[in-house]
């Protein structure tokens, strides 16, 4: 992402090597996937089912929380009262019900035919169903999401590229992504495995560091509004039900590491600096 060609090799998973770049620290894999590979992956939507297995009956819990959550983190640092939005990889949906039924103004992007049909039906909601990058928007938006989906893509730098030529001025950008800098990272570099919720050997090509994001800001003139990490470090490793007792213990020291910046995701809100800001006298 940084265009630096000397990395270190830190840990081999299914197959997969993943290397840490020595500028900007973040960590990708070799071999890498061609993009042509992941488009048939996402476009016949045989992610989407992946995905839900892997969530399984979470999905009212996603919907009624997970989701709430991320738009209201959002609206608490937007204060246009029907701002619009446009989420890249939309996949179900539901984070765009929560915005629409909040009266915002929404629209989604996704490449598989079946989600977009389903989100229409479901949600009346227009879903361009395509790679992000070959859409020609005549508009701009005050908000833009990619939930999970930089880590996918082949060129993340060419997609936040692409966002923030789109994105209205004083507009944010908020992405979720794998992060670099993480406790279960270190993990593996000395007990290996194969955890498929942060790794998704073969799906997961990037994972990013403070650094990379640090670059993002500065190169595309925005502003890091907000960082978070959520993560599920500990359940990953452990993968075993325990007591209520023990589990709430389990919880905490997650979210000790989440406040050290130190779970598995980050969490990233930018904003788009005004530029050329004209002052009219009366």
């Amino acid at each position: 992402m940084c265009n630096c060609k000397r990395s270190v090799k830190v840990f081999s998973i299914d197959g997969f090597s993943y290397h840490k770049c020595l500028r900007c620290k973040s960590l990708y894999t070799k071999p890498y996937i061609r993009e042509g590979v992941l488009d048939e992956l996402y476009s016949d939507g045989t992610y989407q089912v992946y995905q839900d297995k892997l969530v399984g009956n979470s999905k009212g819990v996603r919907k009624g929380v997970l989701e709430k959550r991320k738009f209201l983190q959002i609206k608490n640092l937007i204060k246009k009262k029907s701002p619009s939005l446009l989420d890249i990889g939309c996949g179900t949906g539901t984070f765009l019900y929560i915005c629409k039924q909040n009266g915002w103004k929404v629209e989604g992007v996704d490449p598989s035919p079946s989600a977009s049909k389903k989100i229409l039906r479901n949600y009346n909601v227009h879903v361009h169903q395509d790679d992000f990058n070959k859409i020609k928007f005549k508009k701009k938006f005050d908000v833009i999401t990619l939930w999970g989906v930089l880590e996918h893509v082949s060129n993340p730098i060419s997609t936040i590229k692409y966002a923030n030529q789109i994105l209205n001025d004083g507009g944010m950008i908020v992405f979720e992504v794998p992060s670099a800098d993480c406790f279960f990272s270190e993990y593996l570099k000395k007990y290996n495995f194969s955890p498929t919720r942060y790794i998704e050997s073969g799906r997961h090509n990037i994972f990013f560091s403070k650094e990379i994001l640090r670059k993002i800001e500065k190169d595309f003139n925005l502003k890091l509004e907000y960082l978070e990490t959520n993560g599920l470090d500990i359940q990953t490793i452990i993968l075993e039900e325990f007591s209520s007792k023990i589990t709430e213990k389990i919880i905490n020291i997650q979210d000790i590491l989440n406040d050290l910046l130190l779970g598995d995701h980050y969490r990233v809100f930018l904003r788009k600096k005004i530029r050329d800001k004209k002052i009219y006298r009366k």
